[in-house]
């Protein structure tokens, strides 16, 4: 009884039509092995008995688990859709979701589309268009129109070689962080690409159909997206850091020139005075 209790739970394992052919070739083993057995060791052979046994296997050895496998799998699956995901509450977010991208998405976007050109003439104007036009694909024309709007640095002997310097050091500064707005422009409108397409796949009122997994995917492109948005603010912090380090130097150069000029003075002043 154990052995034809083991053998039938293996079927189980199996589709309905190998099943059936696996039951015919035991049914004939078994009574092949009964054919052949010793006269002495030979049992009364009763096929219907056979048949018998093998049905109250299946039907009570082997259904007795599958109902408790079934009851099992039904908990399981009463918990999920009850307390850990309802759907009532899931849906419920969604439509929330997708209250919030109908309300906000058409403002912010027109928001960002802002571009104001207050320039006239057509140096100034020519250099604005560049600077906020939002892309890296025009900007080594930056120093050109730049020097055209604010005047090139003065040649050597029509201005103090220190001033000269310091103008030069201001004018790279100034269009370094030029520059880097067109950058930082270009990457603002490629992470609201993402964004758009993030909030189209969640406002998506198909989203449920959607394959397993999909969601920790979305996240995670979020996530991706996050950590570059913060890269490329981190990277306009340290601009500004340098501009302002820039500054308290030219600041900085100012005092030192003037005490210079101070020194210089009071030595003149002592000669002056000396000679009298």
């Amino acid at each position: 009884m154990l052995i034809l209790t083991a053998l039938f739970s293996g079927l189980m394992l199996l589709n309905v039509g190998r099943r059936r052919r696996v039951v015919a070739v035991l049914l004939i083993g078994c009574v092949a092995i009964l054919g052949v057995s010793p006269a002495q060791a030979q049992l009364p052979f009763c096929l219907p008995c056979v048949i018998q046994a093998v049905l109250t296997t299946i039907t009570v050895t082997i259904g007795g688990w599958l109902t408790q496998i079934n009851g099992v799998l039904g908990k399981l699956f009463s918990l999920f859709t009850q307390t850990v995901w309802p759907l009532a509450k899931t849906n419920l977010a969604k439509s929330q979701i997708q209250s919030i991208i109908t309300r906000f998405l058409g403002v912010i976007q027109s928001m960002m589309s802002i571009n104001p050109h207050t320039a006239t003439l057509p140096n100034p104007a020519s250099l604005e268009s560049i600077i906020r036009n939002r892309s890296t694909a025009d900007i080594t024309s930056v120093p050109q129109a730049y020097a055209q709007t604010f005047r090139p640095v003065p040649q050597p002997g029509n201005i103090a070689p220190q001033d000269r310097d310091l103008i030069d050091m201001d004018d790279a500064m100034a269009q370094d962080n030029l520059m880097m707005l067109k950058e930082s422009d270009q990457s603002q409108d490629l992470q609201l690409q993402l964004a758009n397409q993030i909030e189209s796949l969640i406002g998506n009122p198909d989203i449920n159909i959607s394959a397993p997994g999909g969601a920790p995917i979305i996240t995670a492109a979020a996530v991706a997206g996050q950590i570059q948005s913060q890269a490329v603010t981190q990277r306009m912090l340290a601009a500004m850091l340098r501009q302002e380090a820039a500054r308290l130097a030219h600041d900085n150069a100012i005092r030192k020139r003037n005490a210079a000029y101070a020194g210089q003075l009071q030595t003149d002043m002592t000669n002056i005075l000396q000679h009298r």
